[in-house]
């Protein structure tokens, strides 16, 4: 299907995909140099192969122009088109974000099993601040959170039960988030949405 959303705002832009096409079909649109394809063939697993093609499709709808991505020996990605690029995957969609400032996107896909996991991430702060510790949906705003925050830290070894925190007293549309390791502390700014059955966190950093 390709691009099903663009959003804009002030610090951030991101672009939604929805891979229907076949393998070969994505290939074709991207037309991947050969250290693309290389980079590409790395996965075994064809969804996987799919999804870091949406990305690397999704970022070039982004910039307008194709964009080479590369991921550092971290794992996080990086393009010479923009300052900071953050990227996650769910079953059938893709999303790619974008901004001069420090930023992290992460989407699930809705899980009931979530609430039996929910012990390792969850903290006693944020227990207390949930009205029902059995809320799918706040339980899902605040591990995409989670992920979206890691996903600034280049991969830094953290808890997220110890060393992430998310204010649970949120409108579903906004709320705050904090980082803290050690004499590290970092805060931010945590945007959320749900698209069908998909959770959708954003993370700035506050500036």
């Amino acid at each position: 299907m390709g691009i099903v959303r663009i959003k804009k705002e002030d610090n951030y832009k991101y672009a939604l995909w929805k891979i229907e096409e076949k393998l070969e079909d994505l290939l074709l649109t991207l037309n991947p140099t050969e250290k693309e394809l290389f980079e590409i063939q790395k996965f075994r697993n064809k969804k996987r192969q799919k999804q870091n093609i949406a990305a690397r499709l999704t970022l070039n709808t982004l910039g307008g122009k194709q964009i080479k991505l590369y991921y550092t020996k971290t794992g996080k990605p990086k393009c010479l088109g923009f300052d900071n690029i953050s990227i996650s995957h769910s079953y059938e969609y893709c999303i790619v974000i974008v901004s001069k400032y420090p930023i992290g996107i992460d989407i699930q896909y809705k899980n009931s099993n979530i609430i039996k996991l929910s012990s390792k991430f969850i903290n006693s702060q944020e227990k207390q601040g949930l009205e029902n510790i059995n809320d799918i949906e706040k339980l899902h705003f605040i591990w995409c959170a989670k992920e979206a925050i890691y996903k600034t830290l280049n991969n830094e070894f953290c808890s997220f039960k110890k060393n992430i925190y998310i204010n649970p007293k949120t409108n579903k549309t906004e709320t705050t988030g904090l980082f803290q390791k050690m004499n590290k502390k970092i805060n931010y700014k945590i945007y959320y949405e749900k698209l069908e059955d998909y959770f959708i966190s954003i993370a700035k950093e506050k500036i």
